[in-house]
């Protein structure tokens, strides 16, 4: 099963894959908002591509885990996403993955796919988990 990881943010969206068998992320992209039409066309346009099964969006939580305002934008976002393209959207806490990407030096160019590529990773990591138990 492949899946898009999907970080997302009002100026850019990190897009990243998984390999064939759901095992690994890797960044693939990184899209520049240009209102939701523009953006889910090229979101399309990859899961098109990458045969993709399965998407996984960064939420974003506060440090006591709660949602907070921009958490409504990407269940928003992400509920559009999902009737555009009758693929199930699962989330994955995206707490400091933006962070970690500059920590660990990533350019800045890439961060954000950088970004959606840790969040992905933490979803698959969380799968392959609860098959071993």
């Amino acid at each position: 099963m492949r899946y898009l990881g999907i970080d997302y943010g009002r100026r850019r969206i990190g897009v990243a894959v998984s390999d064939v068998g759901g095992k690994i992320a890797f960044p693939h992209s990184t899209l520049h908002y240009g209102g939701n039409v523009f953006v889910f066309d090229q979101i399309l346009a990859v899961v098109r591509r990458e045969r993709v099964d399965g998407i996984v969006v960064g939420l974003p939580l506060d440090m006591d885990g709660q949602e907070t305002e921009e958490s409504g934008r990407v269940r928003e976002f992400a509920q559009e996403l999902g009737k555009k393209t009758s693929i199930p959207v699962e989330f994955q806490n995206e707490m400091f993955s933006s962070r970690i990407a500059e920590d660990a030096g990533v350019a800045k160019e890439h961060v954000d796919q950088a970004s959606a590529a840790l969040v992905l990773q933490s979803h698959l990591d969380k799968i392959e988990r609860s098959k071993s138990k």
